[in-house]
């Protein structure tokens, strides 16, 4: 297997990029070491220019030996591409990380879905983000975000909450926390689950880095589910990639004169699937994934007095929304907020004529 630190360094030649690497363990698959590497004929690589080919030839394995030893201090590992923990989703990807730098106690295996979205996140979208992962979590699977504001923070503090595996793609080291105000988010995903990372520890927050990072959320990941995203955005962009990665998109929809459902509304109208309740992305995935008997008590136990309340009104038979307000003496609006929140969690279902039933 290709060393750590020969990947290192390579990924430390500026201009080099995870393609063009790619491109020359494909060509010598037996490299063991720096020496090997240099005595291997470069200039015959598709894409490695003589400008390209003398950087790799000044490149000091020192600095590669370095960030290992920080990789040590911070428990922290190297993923190479040829590891075989490197995770397999990834892998398929034409530009995927030549190796990522990983910290936590959690799973690279896991089946993930990305759930990403808007940092200035309304509190309809937060609700739909954390009735949505718990049902996902109930399930097995696991959820994969960026760590920003908004959408993002509130998929992992719910995968959390939830007992799921949560993994943060970082546009830092993994031993930035950024924003600073996820430094207590930032914690408990080192002790429960896993932080990744395609730049060494101490690297501070770029611009072009989150972007860069995107390819990553959405690679590891069976599919991609945005919340809230204005068109345009950073989770538009993740749920772009994840279609040219031939992988599964889901969308939340929104108000139609809410900007920060405009970029969801615009996935939906080019063929994303549109997501009211956890079966909607459950039935597009294969396997099929859904909740055990007793995971669904879990999470009905643990629902809150007024949720509590409507599923021991409802039945199997659908019952029109007047009904339901008049019997259990609440507000029909107030009501019909409540019903939807459920509808997402997938405890309700509607039928024609604002008919509801339970699951």
């Amino acid at each position: 297997m290709i060393p750590a630190e020969v990947y290192i360094t390579l990924d430390q030649v500026s201009g080099l990029g995870p393609r063009k690497v790619r491109n020359i363990f494909n060509t010598y698959p037996s490299i063991s070491s720096w020496p090997d590497l240099l005595n291997a004929d470069l200039t015959i690589i598709e894409g490695l220019s003589k400008i390209l080919n003398d950087r790799i030839r000044q490149a000091d394995t020192g600095q590669a030996r370095q960030i290992l030893d920080q990789c040590d201090k911070l428990s922290a590992r190297y993923v190479a591409l040829t590891d075989p923990d490197y995770p397999a989703l990834l892998a398929e990807l034409y530009d995927a990380p030549s190796g990522i730098y990983v910290r936590g106690t959690g799973r690279l295996d896991a089946d993930y879905i990305a759930v990403v979205g808007t940092r200035r996140a309304s509190d309809y979208g937060r609700q739909a983000t954390q009735e949505l992962t718990a049902g996902m979590v109930a399930s097995g699977l696991g959820i994969v975000s960026g760590m920003a504001r908004g959408i993002d923070s509130a998929a992992h503090q719910a995968a959390l909450k939830s007992g799921g595996m949560t993994a943060a793609v970082l546009g830092t080291g993994v031993d930035v926390v950024y924003p600073s105000e996820n430094r207590k988010l930032f914690d408990q995903i080192v002790e429960r689950g896993v932080l990744i990372s395609e730049y060494p520890p101490g690297t501070k927050p770029d611009g072009h880095h989150f972007p860069q990072r995107n390819r990553i959320i959405s690679g590891l990941s069976m599919g991609t589910l945005v919340v809230e995203a204005g068109k345009g955005s950073g989770a538009i962009i993740t749920a772009l990639r994840s279609m040219d990665q031939n992988r599964e998109v889901f969308a939340v929809p929104g108000r139609v004169d809410d900007p920060r459902s405009a970029g969801c509304h615009a996935l939906i109208q080019d063929g994303a699937k549109l997501v009211m309740r956890v079966e909607d992305i459950f039935n597009e995935l294969q396997p099929p994934y859904s909740a055990g008997p007793g995971e669904q008590i879990e999470i009905i136990r643990d629902l809150p007095e007024p949720e509590q309340k409507v599923l021991g009104y409802l039945s199997g038979e659908p019952v029109i929304v007047d009904k339901i307000a008049e019997d259990l003496s609440w507000n029909i609006s107030e009501l019909l907020s409540l019903l939807m929140t459920m509808e997402l969690q997938g405890l309700v279902v509607q039928s024609a004529g604002k008919r509801y039933s339970k699951v």
